[in-house]
Parts: structure tokens; C-alpha cells; sequence
């Protein structure tokens, strides 16, 4: 559907536009939570306020968008998965000496494993932060490895998990995660909002 231009967004916007202004300013993390019915242009207004950014004060975030259904809220980390993902292919990009390893394939998207694989040969990840990562993307590392983390303490492993997150963000500086929901399910999961809520803190 097309995008409905609404008045009320010019005060959202600059909601917005100040809190991340104050993140700037501070250096500091924050959580924003912008709700609203569907095809609002809640997802524009982000974009919109990220780019004004980039063109008043010269800084691009590095902005990494989650998108979820009703179905997948309560999916134990399902709303980092595309983040975590991009975050991967951002960090090697970013991190990478020459285009070789991508032309490899001609032009064929890599895998998150042999991503991973590739960071861990730069010395960004180690074997550890690849069995953290497989937490929240399984298909990165063996079944039977990641069983090593069942019946771990949950708060040690968020905060593992964030410090093995963090490793690729760094580098992507300053980023801004989008967790945006698709349907009714507004919520995400609790260990999903631990998480977050982590990143923040470590941040």
C-alpha cells in the first residue's frame, strides 16, 4: 500500500530526531518504541530521521532492521536474526583488505557460516563467539555443539551472547537496531528484550 502522508508525524519526527540527537550527543544507548496501526509510515519516519542525520551533522548510521510476525514474537530470539545476519555481512565488509573472497563466487550472497568462518580468520570472532552467535542463527554452527548451552545460566549467557555481539557491531559504529513487527504481535520475546537491554548496558 502507498505511504499515507500524516500531519501528526511532523512531532513524532522530531521525537525522534531529538532522541537520537541525545544518543549523539551523549554517546549513549537508548530504547525508542514507536507504535501505531499498520501502513502508518512508522518505518519512513525512521528512515526520514536517519537521513536528516547523515545530512545535518555528516553521521550514517548503520541501521539494522528486524521484521517479524505475529507468529514469530514469542520466538525465543527470532527478532535478531536478520540483524544478527546483516550485522555479519556488514562487519566483513568493513573489515575485509580486498574483494577477493566475495568475487569468488561471483556475485553469489555468502552464508552466514562462511562468514562467521571468515571473521574467525580475521581474529574479530573466536570458535566461542561463533557458538554464542549459533544461539541465535543454529545454522552457523554444529547441532551438537550448541547443545553445550542447554541448561546455562541464562543471565551468563546474555551477557555472553552480547559481548560476542558486540565484537561485530563495534565496527559498524554508530548502529541503530530496528525491531519492527509485522501483524499484531507488537511484543518480543523476553530473552530477545534481555538482550537488548544488555547491548545497551555493554554498549
Amino acid at each position: 500500500r502507498p505511504y499515507s502522508s500524516i500531519a501528526s508525524h511532523e512531532g513524532h519526527y522530531q521525537i525522534i530526531k531529538d532522541v537520537v540527537g541525545c544518543a549523539i550527543d551523549q554517546g549513549e544507548g537508548c530504547f525508542l518504541s514507536i507504535t501505531g496501526d499498520r501502513y502508518t509510515g512508522k518505518s519512513k519516519l525512521v528512515r526520514e530521521v536517519l537521513n536528516s542525520v547523515k545530512n545535518e551533522v555528516g553521521m550514517e548510521f548503520c541501521a539494522l532492521w528486524s521484521h517479524r510476525s505475529g507468529v514469530d514474537s514469542f520466538t525465543s530470539f527470532f527478532p535478531f536474526r536478520e540483524i544478527v545476519s546483516a550485522a555479519l555481512r556488514e562487519c566483513e565488509a568493513r573489515t575485509r583488505r580486498d574483494a577477493t573472497w566475495l568475487c569468488k563466487n561471483n556475485g553469489h550472497d555468502e552464508s552466514d557460516e562462511a562468514i562467521v568462518q571468515q571473521l574467525i580468520r580475521r581474529k574479530i570472532l573466536d570458535k566461542s563467539d561463533q557458538l554464542m552467535i549459533g544461539r541465535i542463527l543454529p545454522h552457523v554452527m554444529n547441532a551438537e555443539l550448541l547443545s553445550l548451552l542447554k541448561g546455562r545460566n541464562p543471565t551468563v549467557m546474555i551477557k555472553d551472547l552480547a559481548a560476542s555481539l558486540l565484537k561485530i557491531m563495534i565496527p559498524l559504529q554508530p548502529v541503530l537496531l530496528v525491531f519492527e513487527a509485522i501483524g499484531n504481535g507488537d511484543d518480543i520475546d523476553s530473552s530477545s528484550f534481555c538482550l537488548t537491554n544488555e547491548l545497551l548496558v555493554s554498549a
